[in-house]
């Protein structure tokens, strides 16, 4: 099993004020003064009152702190084994990339990932075929780490519509039969 990583871990900063939430939770407004009206004595002890203790029980209390808690954690977005750069090394790693229009937006995301992916293949010592939708001409022969890395540092999103089949198609001619590392569980 992996590590344990907050994706938002400045969000747990809001736990330093848990002790003001126990000390609002725990305090009460004063005891009202009370005013006997004579005319309305009758009407007093004919409805039923509601009454309000003078501090909530600890469980309650506790209850409420643990559901705060709770609510912070779960917004710094806890993930068990973010390390998600494990690849198979039976086969090479065969990366399809999408670099057409639409991936302008978040290119650099897209590029991180595939190179967290090629220094994996490098670390096993693993070929990497790479193939873009968008690239038609592209070599799509399997490759050193490095000679993958300077690939996809050379790519760039295109202004044409990416075309996802061939390019899958050219990958898995270019792969010769050899199945790609299947992706870990």
């Amino acid at each position: 099993m992996g590590g344990f990583e907050f994706i938002s871990p400045f969000v747990l900063a809001a736990l330093v004020v848990l002790p003001a939430i126990w000390w609002l939770l725990k305090l009460t407004p004063p005891r009202p003064r009370r005013e006997v009206f004579p005319p309305l004595a009758i009407l007093l002890s004919l409805a039923k009152r509601d009454e309000t203790p003078a501090k909530s029980p600890w469980w309650l209390t506790l209850l409420r702190m643990a559901l705060a808690t709770l609510v912070v954690l779960a917004i710094a977005n806890p993930v068990i084994n973010p390390d998600r750069t494990e690849i198979s090394s039976d086969g090479p790693l065969a990366l399809l990339i999408d670099n057409g229009w639409a991936s302008a937006e978040d290119w650099a995301a897209r590029t991180s990932a595939a190179d967290a992916l090629i220094e994996a293949a490098g670390r096993a010592d693993q070929p990497v075929a790479l193939a873009f939708t968008a690239d038609r001409t592209a070599d799509t022969r399997p490759v050193s780490a490095s000679e993958a890395r300077q690939r996809l540092a050379a790519a760039e999103p295109q202004a044409a519509r990416p075309e996802r089949l061939p390019a899958a198609s050219a990958l898995v001619a270019a792969l010769d039969g050899t199945p790609p590392a299947p992706s870990p569980s």
